[in-house]
């Protein structure tokens, strides 16, 4: 997950800063997202997130935005096993549903950190409509969840990819299995039934499958994402030596409201407010100059929609830089952090280039192990 914001980072900073005009930007960036979708766009981004959950519970895929495809109308994690989606709902129910929002979370994550880069570091590149897309983008397809629209995308993607389960998507639409799969952690994977082609297992949720109090809770979360609005960064404004933001981004357990600080000259601070189907849960969060992290938790004792018990837990992390490298180490308790693909507790392990190779060099990982060291 790390990489790939932080490759995307590069990418957009780099190529945006390449163009003199506004407009030029804007048009390459509706080619590189939505006309076709590029590797190391927000739309790569998206599925590298879906990816990453997947493989971290040993569920290989492939991502179809590397088929390079002309107006491509939606984009498939694909060459994925039913026996794996079997085996990860039974086996890592949390991880499970996490990996259907996986993808505006990491598009999340990737407009914050460009917006972190340009207040700390005073980047200079124009990126509002990269932000706009992300974002109202993440709104849209939240909201379409709960509508008949999802149906019909759904009934179109099963007549085209027929008996073929290698070109099935792993989940459809990301929000109507994400709901789903949030209320009922328990039901197996198999209970969805047989693809209507007759050759292997419907994945597939349709809005008509939903109860009214998922359908009910999907729409509220297409209401809340509206939240994400609240950023001024949308229309260029920003203070000296103080910004902030709003955030809302959907969980394995539920959802969190964020409000972000942009304290200068160094300093981020995040208030999360962490839900699920029971109560409310704080968070606190802290880095300093992108060398130091520091954050404090309670979340749902199980990553699960309907635990009452809580969970604290907490995140540690050091970055050390040396001339054109760094090395970092980050080590956190069981709980879900945006960007970091554990739910478990783990330590994780980088090395790279520094800013004196720039954004392209910024993003290069050496190395990135993560373990449970359990």
């Amino acid at each position: 997950m790390e990489q790939a914001v932080s490759w995307s980072a590069a990418f957009y900073e780099a190529s945006h800063r390449s163009m003199r005009r506004r407009w030029q930007i804007l048009l390459f960036d509706f080619v590189a997202d939505a006309v076709v979708p590029l590797p190391l766009s927000d739309t790569w981004v998206h599925e590298e997130f879906h990816r990453a959950v997947l493989q971290n519970r040993g569920v290989p895929s492939f991502d179809d935005v590397y088929r390079i495809r002309f107006n491509p109308g939606s984009i498939a994690v694909s060459h994925v096993r039913d026996e794996n989606l079997v085996r990860m709902k039974r086996d890592h129910p949390a991880d499970f549903v996490r990996a259907h929002e996986a993808g505006i979370e990491g598009e999340h994550a990737l407009v914050l950190r460009i917006e972190k880069e340009h207040f700390f570091d005073g980047e200079k590149s124009w990126n509002l409509p990269l932000y706009w897309f992300a974002k109202t983008n993440s709104i849209a397809y939240i909201m379409s969840g709960s509508t008949s629209a999802a149906n019909r995308a759904i009934d179109r993607w099963e007549r085209q990819e027929g008996t073929s389960v290698s070109r099935r998507d792993f989940t459809g639409h990301d929000f109507t299995a994400w709901v789903y799969d949030l209320f009922r952690p328990d039901e197996p994977y198999t209970s969805r039934g047989v693809h209507p082609s007759g050759v292997g297992l419907r994945r597939y949720i349709r809005e008509s499958d939903l109860t009214d109090a998922e359908r009910a809770y999907l729409h509220r979360q297409g209401r809340l994402a509206i939240l994400n609005l609240i950023d001024p960064n949308l229309i260029e404004l920003s203070g000296k030596r103080f910004n902030a933001a709003a955030a809302h981004v959907l969980t394995p357990f539920g959802y969190t409201i964020d409000l972000d600080a942009f304290i200068r000259p160094k300093l981020f601070i995040a208030l999360h407010d962490y839900r699920n189907g029971q109560r409310n849960f704080p968070g606190v969060e802290a880095s300093l100059a992108d060398r130091f992290r520091i954050a404090l938790w309670e979340q749902p004792a199980h990553m699960l929609f309907r635990d009452r018990g809580g969970r604290v837990g907490g995140l540690v992390s050091v970055r050390v830089h040396r001339r054109s490298m760094f090395a970092e180490i980050e080590a956190k308790s069981a709980g879900w952090v945006e960007g970091n693909v554990h739910l478990d507790r783990s330590i994780s392990v980088r090395a790279g280039f520094s800013r004196s190779l720039h954004h392209i060099g910024r993003a290069i990982r050496a190395d990135d192990a993560a373990r449970d060291p359990r």
